[in-house]
C-alpha cells in the first residue's frame, strides 16, 4: 500500500510539474508578445534602419522598384522592432490620406469574428450557416448548402459558383438584397472541398457578426478593435445598411500598420488581449491552397499566407495594391497603399517582389549562395551567335 501511495504521489507530482511548466510557458509567450518599449496607439516612433538592424541602401532598392515599376503606389511603410524605419509617399499619397483598402477589409472582418467568438457571441467555427439564416436555407435548398459552416466562409470554401472578377460579382453587387443574393448562389462543390475567392461570403460574415452581437460591424469594431489601438476610418454599407465584410473599409497607411503590428504581437496591445492569441494563430495557418503567378500561396481565415525572403509570412491583401504584410521572424510589418481606380491591374501580384526586396534589407545570417558560372556553349552555337 505504501508503494502504491508512493507511485501515486510521483504521478501527481509529475502531472503538477507538467501543468506548472505549461502555465509558465504560456505566460512567458504572452509576456513576450506584449513586451515592447512603447505602443503606437497615439502615433509611431521613428528610427533609422541601421538602428534596427537594416541596410538603408537595400531599402533604397525597394524604393527605386516602386518608382520604376509601381506607378500606382501611394505609400510604403516599414515597421521593424516596433519602430517606423521607412515611410515614403508617392503620387497623391500622404500620411493623412484615408485609402480604400478593398479586400484588406476581409482580414479585419476575420479579426472581429475572432473577438466575437472569444466574447461568446458566437460559439464555434463549426456553426452552420443555416443557424443564422434559416429563412433562406429551406428544405428545398441544395443539401450541400445546409452543410456550410463558418469555417467554410472564413476559408473561401463554401462551394458556391462564383467569379470574383466576372458576372457573379456584378450581379451580386447590383442586387437590392446582398444577403439573399449571396446565400442563394448555386452550389458547385461540397463545402470545404475547394478554394474559390468570393467577396460575397466575406460579407455574410459581417452580417452574421451584426446579428450575433446586436450591433453594427463598425460599432463593434470601434469598441473592441479600432479605439483600443488608435485606429479611425470609415466603412461602407450595403443597400440594407450592413457594413460590407469583404471590402469598403477606409484607413490610413499608418493605421494599417497598427493592425499588422497587433497581429505581429499575437493579438496583444499594451498588455491587453485585443484579438485572441489562438485566433491569430488559427487565422494565419495554411488551410487552403491558392496558386498564383508568383508561386504557392495559401489561405487561412481571410488571410493570405506566403513566404517572404524565405520567412513565414502572412498578409491582408486588397486589389490594386493594398497590403499589410506581417513577417514574425523578422519582427516586421510592411504596408503598401495605392491608387484604386481603373485602369490599374486588379490582381496587384506585381507588388510581390517588393516585399522580398524590403526583407532582404534586414541584416541576418543567410545560407551561402552558390556562385553562378556561365555554361560553355557548343561551338556550333557560338558560330551562330
Amino acid at each position: 500500500m505504501k508503494i502504491l501511495n508512493m507511485n501515486s504521489s510521483k504521478k501527481i507530482f509529475c502531472i503538477l510539474a507538467v501543468l506548472l511548466f505549461s502555465f509558465l510557458t504560456e505566460n512567458a509567450i504572452c509576456e513576450q508578445s506584449q513586451k515592447r518599449e512603447y505602443w503606437p496607439t497615439v502615433g509611431w516612433k521613428t528610427s533609422t534602419p541601421e538602428q534596427q538592424g537594416m541596410d538603408s541602401a537595400k531599402l533604397q532598392i525597394a524604393d527605386e522598384f516602386i518608382q520604376k515599376r509601381l506607378s500606382d503606389a501611394f505609400s510604403l511603410l516599414v515597421v521593424k522592432n516596433g519602430y517606423l524605419v521607412f515611410e515614403k509617399y508617392y503620387s497623391w499619397g500622404s500620411a493623412e490620406k484615408i485609402t480604400v483598402v478593398h479586400s484588406v477589409t476581409k482580414s479585419v472582418t476575420s479579426a472581429l469574428l475572432g473577438i466575437a467568438l472569444d466574447k461568446g457571441y458566437l460559439h464555434s467555427v463549426d456553426q452552420k450557416l443555416i443557424e443564422f439564416f434559416p429563412e433562406y436555407i429551406t428544405d428545398a435548398s441544395d443539401p450541400k448548402k445546409k452543410e456550410i459552416r463558418l469555417k467554410h466562409l472564413l476559408t473561401m470554401s463554401a462551394g458556391f459558383r462564383w467569379d470574383d472578377w466576372g458576372l457573379s460579382m456584378r450581379d451580386w453587387y447590383m442586387s437590392p438584397d446582398w444577403l439573399k443574393s449571396a446565400i442563394q448562389l448555386p452550389q458547385e462543390n461540397n463545402p470545404g472541398e475547394q478554394f474559390n475567392y468570393n467577396s460575397s461570403i466575406s460579407h455574410l460574415l459581417s452580417i452574421i457578426l451584426t446579428k450575433s452581437t446586436k450591433t453594427s460591424t463598425l460599432d463593434f469594431a470601434n469598441q473592441n478593435l479600432f479605439k483600443p489601438i488608435g485606429i479611425s476610418g470609415y466603412w461602407r454599407q450595403d443597400p440594407h445598411g450592413y457594413h460590407i465584410g469583404g471590402f469598403g473599409l477606409g484607413l490610413s497607411a499608418r493605421d494599417l500598420a497598427k493592425f499588422g503590428f497587433l497581429y505581429l504581437n499575437n493579438g496583444y496591445w499594451n498588455g491587453q488581449p485585443i484579438v485572441p492569441e489562438n485566433w491569430v494563430k488559427e487565422s494565419t495557418r495554411q488551410r487552403m491552397y491558392a496558386y498564383n503567378l508568383y508561386g504557392p500561396t495559401y489561405y487561412g481565415y481571410q488571410w493570405w499566407i506566403k513566404e517572404v525572403d524565405g520567412c513565414f509570412s502572412y498578409r491582408a491583401w486588397g486589389r490594386r495594391g493594398q497590403f499589410v504584410v506581417v513577417i514574425p521572424e523578422l519582427d516586421m510589418v510592411i504596408v503598401v497603399t495605392s491608387e484604386t481606380a481603373q485602369p490599374h491591374p486588379p490582381t496587384s501580384i506585381h507588388y510581390f517582389p517588393l516585399f522580398d526586396l524590403v526583407a532582404k534589407a534586414v541584416k541576418r545570417d543567410r545560407p551561402t549562395e552558390k556562385s553562378l558560372k556561365a555554361a560553355e556553349l557548343p561551338k556550333d552555337v557560338n558560330a551562330v551567335s
